[in-house]
């Protein structure tokens, strides 16, 4: 009985490990600032005024490269 029970606990910490490693490892994308800058979000073209290679803000070199900003970073309501 020992055995299995010790077995059982270290499948739950196993498992609660597991899920403290997925969170950290895959954080959810900022939401849009509630500024001016973002206030009048038309699509990607504008994002990469600031957000594109040249722009004063840059995505980072492990940004997904992708123009559908809003499928990860929603608007803030």
């Amino acid at each position: 009985m020992r055995g299995r029970r010790g077995a059982i606990l270290i499948a739950l910490a196993a498992a609660a490990g597991l899920v403290v490693f997925l969170a950290v490892r895959n954080p959810q994308a900022p939401l849009l600032p509630p500024d001016a800058d973002h206030a009048t979000f038309a699509g990607a073209d504008g994002c990469l005024v600031c957000h594109g290679p040249d722009g004063a803000l840059p995505r980072s070199t492990n940004h997904p490269i992708g123009r559908e900003c809003l499928r990860c970073h929603g608007l803030r309501r």
